[in-house]
Parts: structure tokens; C-alpha cells; sequence
């Protein structure tokens, strides 16, 4: 597989047989004809002593040093480097001693080699004298036939980095895709939960208006069935109501002094209804800043007063309504009593409910809501941060 990568598909095994076959006798032949000039009839030996050094380092090479060259070990393939020069050497010195025993021409130049080599002994062969003749001859011989192989494994080495590195490249390029893939996809879950609540806000709102029409329609034809002269004043304030809650409203928020203006309006029609059988007391305060707050959402804590209040039983009935902002922070307060002994509304409004969910959409952590329920009294203080 690794073959097929560096070189192509054409590097199958019967080719690799082939070209192991020509480069032996290349190199047998360089061996052949590097000795042949020192004449005599052994040289042979000194050729057949080079084929197994070289064969010896050559496949060496294949087990230890591709595996140096992978890990980049420098140093395990410095002194592998200087074990072959040695090795060379000391097969050198005995192929030598070996011959010195032939009957050798003192005139050739084989005889002359292997003088070369032991007239000093085995540790002559070491001396920094004899260096600059024995190491070329160790590049020639041993280096020139195991560079192609050792470049074949840098080739190899250089190859299979820049494969890993691509293939990393394309790793990273897939997991950037994917992270690319999963924002788009969070992106169209916050589009899709935003146009939910988009969606839920608007149905929550137009609950609200009939809600409240039934409620003040209510109330207004109590008052016509009494005869009461301030009716029309009570229709052109249920008027000017609807028109706020039509036109005003369709903002994400208004201003707070508006919606302090239609509770006011509201309350007017509370007191126009009930007169003086109870006790009304509103305290909402003019507010300066220009604060803004979602539209409709203190209404339903006071309808939800009066039903369980004054409708419920006009017996000691009480409605207490405040309004303050201090500091940025609105406080809106509303109390009324309860004469448990009545009968009970009927459940199943959804003003309140309607209004806390409003609520949570809309401020989360911004507001905190206190119920209180005593025993003649039912209060609501709900904080809210504009």
C-alpha cells in the first residue's frame, strides 16, 4: 500500500523482484571492476567481502533505520552511521588477514591494499593517519549502493508526513464544516424558538382584549340597566380604551406614562361602576422618565382584584392600587378584601394565568411576583426591573 502511494500501482512486487535483481548486479559490478584494477587472482574476495557488508547494512537498514527515520531519531541513526564504518573496517581487517596467507604478487596492487590494512595490527586500522585513505574508500563502496535506499526512505518518511498532514487538513476542514453545520443549525433553532414566542406573545395578547371588553361591557350595562346618567361618559372612556388597546398596544413596549393613563381610565370605570359602596383607593404615580414596559400587563392583576373582591361580595369590600418606580425597578401593589363566607367565582379565567406567563417571556429573571393569601385579604406585589 505504502509502495503504491510513493511510487504508483506500477510498483507491484514482480517489478520491486526485478529491480532488487538489477541493482545487486550494478553494485556487483561496480565492486567488480573497483577491485579488478588492483589486479592478482583474488580480488574476488574483496568483491565478494563488499556484497556482504553492503547486503548486511542494506537490509539493516530496512528493519532499523526506517523505523529511526519514522520516529525522528536522529541520534539512533548517527551511530548506526558510525557502526557501519566500523563493521566495514573490521571485515575489511579480516578479509585482509585472510589473504595475506595467498601467495600474493608483491608487485600487484592487491598485495599493496592488504599491507595496507595490517601492517599496523588490528588497531592500526583505526589511526587517524590511515583516515583520509580508508573512509573514501567506505563512501564509495558501502554509501554509494545504500543511498538510494536510504533515500527511498526519506521519500517514504516525507511522503507519509505530508499524507498526515493533508489528511489532518482535511479533518480540521470537515470539523469546521460540521461546527459551520451545527451553528446553522442552533441559528435556525433560535429563529424557530423566537418566531414561538413571537407567535405565543401575540395569542397571549389577543386573549387579553376580549378578556377584558367582557369584563367592562359587563359593567357598563349594569349601568344602563340603573339608568345612571354617567353612562355615555363611561361608553367614551371604554372608547378611548379600546382605542389604546387597538393602536397602542402593537409596539414591543410603550411608554409607562401611557399605560399608567389606561389603568387610570380603567379605575375611573371601576369607581363609576361601584360609586362609594366600597373602598377605592388608587395611588398611581406620574413617572418622569420615559420607561418602558410591555403593554396590558398590570391590567389583569387589578381585574383580578375586583372579580374576586367587590364582585364577589360588596360586604366590607376594599380595593387598594399602588404604583412607584424607584431606581429603574417598577412596584406595582394590589390588594383587596375577601369575604370568604360568599360564594366563590367561578374558576377557570385566564386573565392571572395569562399575565405570569406574559411574565416569564418577557422579563425571565427581570421581575419577581409575590402572592400574599390571609385570611379576609388577597395582595400581589410585583417587581419589575425596566
Amino acid at each position: 500500500m505504502r509502495s503504491e502511494i510513493i511510487w504508483g500501482k506500477w510498483y507491484t512486487p514482480l517489478v520491486r523482484v526485478i529491480v532488487h535483481i538489477i541493482f545487486w548486479i550494478l553494485v556487483f559490478c561496480m565492486y567488480y571492476f573497483t577491485y579488478k584494477r588492483l589486479g592478482g587472482s583474488y580480488f574476488w574476495v574483496l568483491v565478494v567481502k563488499e556484497l556482504f557488508v553492503t547486503t548486511s547494512l542494506f537490509y539493516s537498514v530496512i528493519w532499523l533505520v526506517s523505523k529511526w527515520i519514522e520516529k525522528r531519531k536522529v541520534i539512533p541513526i548517527l551511530i548506526f552511521i558510525a557502526f557501519s564504518y566500523i563493521w566495514w573496517l573490521n571485515i575489511t581487517y579480516l578479509t585482509c588477514d585472510l589473504l595475506k596467507d595467498f601467495e600474493l604478487n608483491k608487485d600487484s596492487g592487491i598485495y599493496k591494499y592488504v599491507n595496507f590494512f595490517i601492517r599496523d595490527g588490528y588497531f592500526g586500522i583505526y589511526q587517524l593517519k590511515k583516515f583520509p585513505h580508508v573512509f573514501p574508500d567506505f563512501l564509495t563502496l558501502v554509501s554509494v549502493p545504500l543511498a538510494p535506499k536510504l533515500i527511498r526512505l526519506l521519500v517514504a518518511e516525507g511522503n507519509k508526513v505530508l499524507l498526515l498532514e493533508n489528511k489532518k487538513t482535511e479533518l480540521e476542514l470537515e470539523k469546521a464544516e460540521l461546527e459551520l453545520a451545527k451553528a446553522n443549525l442552533e441559528l435556525d433553532k433560535t429563529n424557530l424558538e423566537r418566531d414561538n414566542l413571537k407567535m405565543e406573545l401575540e395569542i397571549l395578547k389577543s386573549q387579553i382584549s376580549p378578556h377584558f371588553l367582557f369584563n367592562t361591557l359587563n359593567s357598563i350595562y349594569r349601568l344602563a340597566e340603573k339608568g345612571e346618567p354617567s353612562t355615555p361618559n363611561t361608553i367614551m372612556k371604554l372608547s378611548n380604551m379600546l382605542r389604546y388597546m387597538l393602536y397602542q398596544t402593537n409596539d414591543d413596549k410603550i411608554f409607562i406614562a401611557k399605560e399608567i393613563q389606561f389603568l387610570n381610565d380603567y379605575l375611573d370605570l371601576i369607581q363609576i361602576r361601584f360609586g362609594n359602596n366600597i373602598n377605592l383607593n388608587f395611588n398611581l404615580a406620574k413617572i418622569k422618565e420615559p420607561y418602558r414596559i410591555v403593554p396590558l400587563m398590570l391590567l389583569p392583576f387589578i381585574e383580578n382584584a375586583i372579580k374576586h373582591g367587590p364582585e364577589r361580595s360588596r360586604k366590607d369590600a376594599w380595593v387598594d392600587v399602588s404604583l412607584t418606580v424607584d431606581a429603574g425597578v417598577l412596584k406595582f401593589v394590589v390588594a383587596n378584601g375577601v369575604n370568604k363566607n360568599s360564594t366563590e367565582p367561578p374558576k377557570g379565567g385566564i386573565g392571572l394565568k395569562n399575565v405570569k406567563r406574559r411574565l416569564e417571556l418577557r422579563y425571565k429573571d427581570r421581575y419577581k411576583l409575590d402572592e400574599s393569601d390571609n385570611l379576609n385579604s388577597y395582595s400581589v406585589v410585583l417587581e419589575i426591573e425596566l
